[in-house]
């Protein structure tokens, strides 16, 4: 059969004669050596991946006929096959645990060889490098270090593998579990503080962390996307037009954390303090005018939020 890529050793030299003897030979298919010496006799470059602390157990026992043709392939490297297809042919576990919904696009179109060497390594699991230096191979430009950033770090440390599986995912990013999980185990207080919080903000109880913060590096403090209160109006879009068209309480044209906090809180509507307290920090309630405009009742018994919308209002 006419192939696209023939064996060097059929197609030039010798022929059929630099592998096989014409009449008879000790070995079977008339070969004139055992498989890997054979190969080896043009293949010296191989086989000094003998000397790796990891070798693929087929190269290891010299059954490079495991994997490749040795007559002529319409494949790369002569192979028997397409790239996953040979490599499942031994690892058929490997294959039904990659049926995720999220799926890394080298295990997607089968060319396991863009992370792992086919022979030898000085890596586990065969990796032809080490940590992030494997993964900036295709994503060099998520790695590249961004001056002056904030750097996760896992991130800083080359730790993909902290939050992310290399084959395939039913969480979005190819995250190990899902988000929240992820970032709690390293982030334990927030875990923590969830549970006894009185009003917690949505995208972290609803896991979504990655709305707020970057998890590989930002300038900004905290690993945050954006500054407030822009950060904040990316969701709270009724809240950005309000503030656009009406009077804007200043803290809030200004910086959303004044009177909240981002996580969760021991008060309603995620507030730093007591509204009475927080409400005093800058309006003097002992002021005889604040008296005065307010019937002389005791500022202690007062909600402000009673009367009074602190994003913004249309009236005074």
């Amino acid at each position: 059969k006419r192939v696209a890529r023939g064996h060097a050793a059929v197609t030039k030299g010798k022929g059929c004669l630099s592998c096989h003897a014409p009449h008879a030979a000790k070995n079977k298919g008339l070969l004139v050596a055992k498989d890997a010496d054979l190969c080896f006799t043009c293949h010296a470059k191989v086989k000094a991946s003998l000397k790796s602390k990891t070798r693929h157990e087929p190269f290891s026992k010299g059954e490079c006929s495991s994997c490749h043709n040795p007559h002529g392939s319409d494949l790369p490297g002569i192979l028997k096959n397409r790239e996953d297809k040979v490599c499942y042919a031994c690892h058929a576990d490997a294959e039904s645990g990659f049926v995720r919904k999220t799926i890394h696009q080298p295990v997607l179109i089968g060319t396991c060889g863009a992370c792992h060497a086919a022979h030898g390594s000085d890596e586990g699991k065969l990796l032809k490098k080490a940590g992030s230096s494997l993964c900036a191979g295709c994503h060099k430009d998520l790695l590249k270090e961004v001056a002056g950033a904030v750097r996760h770090d896992p991130f800083k440390g080359g730790e993909c593998l902290t939050c992310h599986n290399v084959h395939a995912s039913d969480f979005g990013g190819l995250l190990v579990a899902k988000q929240e999980k992820v970032c709690f185990e390293c982030h334990t207080e927030l875990k923590d503080g969830l549970k006894g919080g009185k009003s917690r903000h949505a995208p972290v109880s609803g896991g979504e962390c990655t709305k707020c913060h970057s998890p590989h590096q930002s300038k900004l403090n905290k690993l945050l996307l954006a500054q407030g209160p822009d950060l904040c109006l990316t969701c709270h879009k009724d809240l950005k037009e309000k503030m656009q068209k009406e009077k804007t309480h200043s803290p809030a044209g200004r910086d959303c954390l004044r009177c909240h906090v981002p996580h969760f809180a021991a008060q309603e509507n995620l507030l730093a303090k007591p509204v009475q307290l927080l409400c005093s920090e800058c309006h003097n309630v002992k002021d005889a005018s604040f008296g005065k405009a307010h019937f002389n009742i005791d500022p202690a018994a007062m909600n402000c939020i009673r009367c009074h919308t602190p994003p913004a209002s249309k009236d005074p």
